[in-house]
């Protein structure tokens, strides 16, 4: 009988021990993640995979222990290859989302994030990576400028995470309406984004009497502080509408170019029937800022409540120029044609106006 060898020997134990099969390198896999021994794991879902690139499971548990090790690029590679599989994964779109916010690809994120949060129906809670997901998206929406939209889904966030100083801190960027990331705020304005971030997010989750104490705080120490007066007079459009216009006058005096503070007074003086003023601020709106979907909305309300259903098309029509996806716009559209009864377009928007909610429907 001829002996052995040592490499046969070496060869027979390796495939004693090593699992071949794909059942075999799964199971393991799973038994090294949850016996916390993360690398192992690592390496065997990723042999696994090998054999089986269509196994979503097996790019979605990847990418989990890649982002769990702050490997990012590596993670996104892999919930790049699971969203491929599934592009009905809201978690994978948004552990992907983050993974690209990691590493500074913020076009992606926010592309990605936004797929996640609109895969989630804003009646079901989503579970903390979905609060994070809306998070990150709100620190993007600021960044870009879409202070409203921002504002509105960290409301929501707030409404469930209740007790987050870094998310606290954040919320007072879009509410001071500061374009940046918070990372990028200055050491000298470290307070007052502060104090407008614990404002807004107490306007969330706490009684409303702590949240106004919040905000006449944030204005008695930072009285010229830009857009300090309009975070206050938006809160009072709301609550106490008699009192904002002072806000937004303030406001004016401060940031005599401000758009929104226009925008935000002219709406007030439509429902103060001081249409002349209205007027006057719309125009000036639209003129320093033509580009600006809000500007154009409050000339089209106050030229619409004037009986100038005309003027109010035409600017209506620039809005929608300037945001083609919104719902709202195709709505106030509908109705213009329909007193100018030019049924035809009326029923366009309509259809359009169905198509985008459909299309939007988790969408603020």
């Amino acid at each position: 009988m001829q002996p052995i060898s040592l490499l046969l020997l070496l060869a027979m134990a390796a495939g004693q021990t090593t699992p071949q099969t794909f059942d075999e390198l799964s199971t393991r896999a799973r038994q090294a993640y949850e016996a916390n021994h993360p690398e192992e794991a690592a390496e065997l879902y990723g042999r696994a995979v090998k054999l089986r690139p269509d196994w979503a499971q097996g790019w979605w548990a990847l990418g989990m222990i890649e982002y769990e090790r702050d490997r990012y690029l590596e993670c996104r590679d892999d919930l790049t290859r699971m969203v491929e599989l599934d592009a009905s994964a809201a978690p994978a779109w948004a552990l992907l989302g983050l993974c690209e916010f990691r590493t500074k690809q913020y076009d992606a994120a926010f592309q990605h994030l936004k797929k996640a949060h609109m895969l989630v129906p804003v009646t079901e809670p989503g579970g903390p990576l979905l609060d994070m997901t809306d998070y990150h998206l709100a620190l993007l929406l600021t960044e870009q400028g879409a202070f409203e939209l921002a504002q509105e889904i960290l409301m929501r966030v707030a409404r469930k995470v209740h007790t987050n100083p870094e998310m606290m801190f954040a919320s007072g960027l879009p509410a001071l309406r500061m374009p940046i990331l918070p990372s990028e705020v200055p050491a000298n304005q470290h307070d007052v984004v502060t104090m407008a971030g614990k404002a807004f997010w107490d306007l969330a989750t706490q009684r409303p009497e702590e949240a106004e104490a919040d905000l006449n705080a944030l204005v008695t120490k930072y009285p010229k502080v830009p857009n300090v007066h309009y975070f206050y007079g938006t809160y009072l459009a709301a609550r106490h509408p008699e009192q904002c216009a002072s806000q937004f006058l303030e406001e004016l005096s401060i940031t005599p170019d401000s758009v929104p503070a226009r925008v935000q007074l002219a709406l007030q003086y439509i429902l103060d029937d001081k249409l002349e003023q209205a007027l006057k601020l719309a125009r000036e709106a639209v003129a320093l800022s033509p580009d600006s979907v809000g500007a154009q909305l409050a000339l089209a309300k106050t030229l619409r409540t004037q009986g100038n259903n005309q003027g109010a098309l035409a600017a209506f029509l620039a809005a929608e120029r300037l945001d083609p996806v919104s719902p709202v716009i195709r709505l106030y559209l509908m109705n213009v044609y329909r007193d100018l009864d030019r049924i035809e377009d009326m029923q366009r928007e309509k259809a359009e106006y169905d198509r985008l909610k459909r299309e939007q429907s988790n969408w603020p």
